[in-house]
């Protein structure tokens, strides 16, 4: 997880995430999840081709990541911190706080065929 630039002073605080710097792909694509009810996840599921790149830029959102070194989970509860989620990763998404915004920047326009909805699809697909 990475900790964002943030500068600042009187007038308000200004955070930075640079293509080729925090994201190391092009965007091609950008859209935020928000208005989630208590208790749903998001996610589940790999992509076998994008990257994306996740910030709550309100409230807070736990996400569990999977690839072939194991799995890991992180809070994002500030704008502050970003998290990259490569290809081949398997993601859950839950615990949105009521007025949580996770912006979402990846590297793919949305193709449905690239996606694996299922673990166990995902488990064979890395070899586990």
């Amino acid at each position: 997880m990475d900790t964002l630039k943030t500068f600042t002073d009187k007038r308000g605080s200004l955070t930075i995430v640079e293509e080729g710097r925090e994201v190391p792909f092009e965007i091609r694509r950008v859209y935020w999840i928000h208005s989630v009810p208590e208790g749903e996840e998001r996610g589940k599921h790999s992509n076998t081709v994008s990257s994306e790149y996740v910030i709550a830029v309100n409230g807070s959102v736990e996400i569990t990541l999977e690839d072939c070194n194991g799995r890991r989970t992180y809070l994002l509860d500030s704008k502050e911190k970003g998290l990259l989620i490569p290809p081949d990763t398997w993601d859950e998404i839950r615990n949105f706080s009521p007025d949580a915004i996770l912006l979402v920047l990846a590297s793919h326009s949305y193709d449905e065929s690239t996606y694996i909805n299922s673990y166990e699809e995902f488990l064979q697909h890395i070899g586990k």
